[in-house]
């Protein structure tokens, strides 16, 4: 069964294809060089502060770009969809594996979520079918942990 995470996540995702497909093919534009902004940033700064700096000014400069460009009608708003759909998928993974986790001493293993996240916010991502198997799957991978986990999702105890 589906959480408010869950929920919350899937509209977001479902929310950002649309604005891609109303906004046309500059979205594909904007999101991929906001995405390239953001990947460059978050593997060369050592600062996270930057990283939404970072991602805004390849945005800006995607709208820009893509703003220039003209599509058919049909064309721009399939390009938007794609690019509101991964713009979506990539905010919706945001959200499912942003809640901290931490070392447990006992276990020595990583338990997502903190024991520290209100008992709510607990439940929900831990009964989502979605937020532990994407949190394992982006902790694993060094690249997707970079991205989607740049300041560490770790407490300390």
């Amino acid at each position: 069964m589906l959480t408010w995470l869950d929920v919350l996540a899937i509209s977001v995702a479902a929310l950002a294809t649309v604005v891609g497909a109303r906004r046309g093919g500059a979205y594909l534009v904007a999101f991929v060089t906001a995405a390239a902004a953001y990947a460059a940033a978050a593997w060369t700064l050592p600062s996270v502060g930057w990283l939404p700096v970072a991602a805004l000014a390849g945005g800006g400069l995607g709208v820009w770009i893509g703003g220039r460009w003209r599509f058919a009608p049909q064309l721009d708003a399939l390009l938007g969809g794609v690019g509101g759909f991964l713009w979506g998928a990539a905010l919706a993974v945001s959200l499912w594996v942003a809640f901290p986790a931490e070392y447990s001493p006992a276990s020595g293993a990583i338990r997502y979520p903190s024991a520290r996240l209100p008992l709510t916010v607990q439940r929900a991502v831990a009964e989502s079918p979605f937020a532990p198997r994407l949190f394992a799957l982006v902790w694993n991978h060094p690249l997707a942990r970079k991205l989607f986990l740049p300041g560490g999702s770790l407490e300390a105890r």
